[in-house]
């Protein structure tokens, strides 16, 4: 039975209908139940990075286990899953992703999702798993954060406890969501002196590269980030967000313990043409959540 998915096409994204993906060894089938098109998918399907055209869209997101490929032991039918960050540029720029509502991934881009996690949260969960591995790596007294999307405000707002923690935004949009929760930011211009650990969570080259310079020890860089907006730096030691372990149960604390108002940052469709009809209008820092109808409540986690 043929079903429908959102596929990356010059100019952006198409809903078209597709065979049942097959299931190889080393891969999971799986239904997605709140699945993640991400500022890096948008940026993709709008021609600003290299993709794979005709590739489903979306990078991130809670999905539930279909049926194994061989050699897959680590789930079971029936299980929830989560896509893990170490394959968020992969699924967004090369591989076959999650915005469908059938999909076939390696069993290593996912992560056992801890019971009872549903709808929403688990979208979110999904795109934080990296953060509490994040946060403890960072030493020192004060933090730059080179964006201002859901991801990088979730971090700045956790971080905030540990130490100084100020932001760069590329628009009046990020400064504004910044500023509401009270973390003071600048335009990329305008930010001036000197950090001891510098996060890189955006995808325009000139705030990266501004904000790289200002690095005095560590510079850490999103797995969101592709390696072609990473600049040369000249930083201590650099740390791959894509390569650090993952620690799905403090995400899951991270993820409930955000303010409501930074979930303005992410939009929620229940069906593909509605992830569809958002993609076109939202800005690089927006998130759409694709949380089909009939299936988990969405105020739970608004």
């Amino acid at each position: 039975m043929r079903s429908v998915a959102a596929v990356v096409v010059a100019g952006g994204l198409k809903l078209v209908e597709v065979a049942p993906p097959p299931v190889k060894r080393g891969y999971v089938l799986a239904k997605p139940l709140a699945t993640v098109l991400t500022p890096l998918d948008t940026a993709a399907a709008r021609g600003y990075i290299p993709y794979t055209y005709g590739k489903i869209a979306g990078s991130a997101g809670l999905v539930r286990v279909v049926e194994l490929g061989y050699g897959v032991g680590e789930f079971n039918v029936g299980e929830e899953a989560l896509v893990a960050p170490k394959c968020f540029v992969d699924l967004a720029t090369r591989a076959d992703g999650t915005l469908a509502e059938l999909i076939s991934v390696p069993s290593e881009c996912l992560l056992p999702a801890p019971r009872g996690i549903q709808g929403l949260l688990g979208a979110r969960v999904s795109v934080l798993a990296h953060v509490p591995s994040i946060l403890r790596r960072i030493s020192g007294s004060t933090l730059l954060i080179a964006g201002c999307g859901f991801e990088a405000l979730a971090l700045a707002h956790s971080a905030r406890e540990l130490l100084r923690v100020e932001a760069m935004c590329s628009s009046e949009v990020g400064l504004q969501r910044a500023s509401r929760l009270g973390i003071r930011s600048y335009l990329w211009e305008e930010a001036g002196g000197s950090y001891d650990v510098v996060y890189i969570a955006s995808l325009n080259p000139y705030l990266n590269a501004s904000a790289s310079r200002k690095c005095r020890e560590t510079l850490i860089i999103s797995p969101f980030v592709p390696k072609e907006y990473i600049p040369a730096v000249a930083a201590e030691r650099v740390v791959a967000g894509s390569r650090v372990e993952p620690d799905v149960a403090k995400a899951v604390e991270v993820a409930d313990s955000l303010p409501s108002d930074l979930g303005k940052a992410i939009r929620v469709a229940d069906s593909l043409q509605k992830v569809i009809d958002i993609s076109f209008s939202i800005t690089y820092s927006n998130y759409v959540v694709y949380l089909k109808q009939g299936g988990h409540p969405q105020t739970v986690y608004s």
